[in-house]
C-alpha cells in the first residue's frame, strides 16, 4: 500500500492511498464469495465456480464494487495508523480510480483548543420563587382535566362542546362539509377560520344559522386568508363542562393516592418548585457554557463541520419523511434551495462540535474522571427503578459507554457550576493537562461528535 500525505491545513490532512495486488486480494476474495452465491455460471452450481471463472465472467470491477462500502473505511483506517496520524472523527473518503485502486481521504485532526481564563468566569444564578398563583394555576389545570361534560338545554356559550352539522363555502367552492362533528368553543381557536367559535355563541338547538366571516389576510397557514367564508351551521347537542370541587374527594381521584386536598396541594407545590429550580439550573448552566465558548478559541477541521451538516440534513429529512412531507415541497415552503439550507446549517453544526470539544477539554483539564464503580452503581440504580416484573436486561458495552458519557456530562456540569460560583477546587497536580488554563499548551482532548457516534454504530 502506497501512502502519500499532504501538509496539514486547517487541522486536517489529505491522504492519497494506492493499493497493490497483495492489498486487494483479500477484498476481491470477499467480493467473490458474495457474488458467487447468487451468480449462475454454466457448468457450475451456484457458489461453486472458482474465483478466476467468476472474475472472467463478471469482471474484476463487480467483485470490488461488492465490498467498497467496507473496504474503503478499512483501508483508510490502516493508512491513518501507519502514518501515526492523531485523527478524530470520520474521514471524508473518495474513490479516485479502480485500476490501480486509488483513494483520497481527508482526515480531520484533533482540534486546537485554548479555553482562555475560564476559571475567572462568574455567572449568578437567578432566584426562583413559586407564588400562590402558580400553585392555583396548576390545580386548575388538574381540575379541568378531571372535568365531566353534561348536556344542557340552553343557548351555546364559549367553553361548551357542541355536536354540529356545518358547511363552508368560499368563492363558490365547498371547503368544509361535516356532519355530527364535535367542536369545542375556544375563543382563540383558528379552526376552521378565526372567529368561527364566536359565531356559534347564543345558537339554539336544531336551529340553523348562516353567517359570513371575512378571514384576515394574516391568518397564518389558512388557505382562505383574505377571502370571505360563508357558513351554514346546525347544533344538535350542547354540553357544558362541569368542574369538580377542589376538596378531599377531588384529591382522592387525582390518581396519586392522596387522602386530603391539602396533601395534593403540598405535592403540587413541591413539584412546581422542583420544576422551576431545574429550569433555573439549566438556564444557569447554559449561560456558563456560553461564557466559556465566547472566551475560548478552537480550530476545527472543515471536514468535521461538513460531516455534521450532512448528519443534520439527514435528521431533517427523516423528520419530514415521518410527516409525509416531500423535501422539495418543504424547501419551496421556506423559499430556499438545498444549498442555501445546508449553508444555514453550517453555523449550527460548528457550534455543536465546538461545544462538544470545549466541554471535553474542560473535563480533561479539570481532571474529571468516571470510574468503573461509578458506572456500575448508576446502572444498578437505573435497573432498580424498573418494574420488578420486567426481565433484567443484558448489560452491554454500548450501555456502559452510554452511562459513562452521561456521568461525565453530569460531572462536567457540576464543575461548571462550581467554577461560576467561585467554589471550584484547585486543579489536581496530576491532572491529564499539567499546563494551567492560561498557559500555552499543545495537548488536546479527543472526542467523537454525536453524528460520528451514530455513523460508527451503523458501520
Amino acid at each position: 500500500m502506497k501512502i502519500t500525505q499532504e501538509e496539514e491545513v486547517d487541522r486536517q490532512t489529505v491522504l492519497h492511498i494506492e493499493l497493490d495486488e497483495e492489498d486487494l486480494d483479500p477484498y476481491l476474495d470477499r467480493g467473490y464469495k458474495r457474488v458467487a452465491q447468487r451468480t449462475a455460471i454454466p457448468g457450475f452450481r451456484k457458489g461453486k465456480a472458482p474465483r478466476r471463472i467468476i472474475e472472467q465472467f463478471l469482471g474484476r470491477e463487480v467483485l470490488l464494487n461488492e465490498v467498497l462500502d467496507t473496504m474503503l473505511p478499512e483501508v483508510t483506517g490502516r493508512a491513518i495508523d501507519e502514518q501515526s496520524i492523531e485523527a478524530v472523527g470520520l474521514p471524508q473518503i473518495e474513490l479516485l480510480e479502480l485500476d490501480p485502486l486509488t483513494v483520497k481521504a481527508i482526515v480531520p485532526l484533533v482540534p486546537e483548543i485554548d479555553l482562555g481564563a475560564y476559571r475567572e468566569i462568574r455567572v449568578e444564578e437567578e432566584t426562583t420563587e413559586v407564588g400562590e398563583e402558580d400553585i392555583q394555576s396548576r390545580l386548575e389545570q388538574l381540575q379541568h382535566s378531571m372535568a365531566s361534560w353534561e348536556p344542557v338545554q340552553r343557548p351555546v356559550a364559549l367553553g361548551d362542546m357542541v355536536t354540529m352539522k356545518a358547511e363552508g363555502v368560499s368563492d363558490g367552492n365547498t371547503f368544509m362539509e361535516e356532519s355530527d362533528t364535535v367542536y369545542f368553543l375556544d375563543e382563540d381557536a383558528a379552526r376552521p377560520v378565526p372567529g368561527f367559535a364566536n359565531e356559534l355563541v347564543d345558537m339554539e338547538l336544531d336551529t340553523p344559522k348562516e353567517f359570513t366571516i371575512a378571514v384576515p389576510e394574516d391568518a397564518e397557514g389558512n388557505e382562505l386568508a383574505g377571502k370571505d367564508a360563508e357558513f351554514t351551521v346546525t347544533i344538535s347537542d350542547i354540553k357544558e363542562r362541569i368542574l369538580p370541587d377542589l376538596d378531599d374527594e377531588f384529591a382522592k381521584g387525582a390518581g396519586e393516592g392522596f387522602d386530603t386536598f391539602e396533601a395534593l396541594r403540598e405535592r403540587v407545590e413541591k413539584d412546581i418548585k422542583e420544576e422551576t429550580q431545574s429550569a433555573s439550573t439549566q438556564r444557569h448552566r447554559e449561560k456558563i457554557i456560553e461564557e466559556i465558548m465566547q472566551g475560548a478559541s478552537i480550530l476545527l477541521a472543515p471536514v468535521m463541520i461538513d460531516h455534521e451538516v450532512t448528519h443534520m440534513a439527514d435528521e431533517r429529512a427523516n423528520v419530514l419523511a415521518r410527516m409525509n412531507v416531500r423535501a422539495d415541497d418543504y424547501l419551496r415552503s421556506i423559499n430556499k434551495t438545498e444549498d442555501e439550507m445546508r449553508e444555514e446549517l453550517r453555523e449550527e453544526a460548528g457550534q455543536r462540535i465546538k461545544r462538544t470539544f470545549i466541554l471535553s477539554k474542560l473535563a480533561e483539564i479539570e481532571g474529571l474522571e468516571v470510574t468503573e464503580q461509578d458506572v456500575e452503581e448508576r446502572i444498578q440504580s437505573l435497573l432498580s427503578d424498573q418494574d420488578d416484573s420486567s426481565e433484567e436486561p443484558t448489560i452491554t458495552d454500548e450501555m456502559r459507554g452510554s452511562v459513562e458519557r452521561l456521568l461525565m456530562g453530569e460531572k462536567t456540569m457540576e464543575r461548571l457550576t462550581e467554577i461560576a460560583k467561585g467554589e471550584a477546587p484547585p486543579i489536581a497536580a496530576d491532572s491529564s493537562s499539567e499546563a494551567g488554563p492560561d498557559e500555552d499548551k499543545d495537548d488536546n482532548g479527543t472526542v467523537d461528535t454525536e453524528a460520528e457516534e451514530d455513523d460508527k454504530e451503523g458501520e
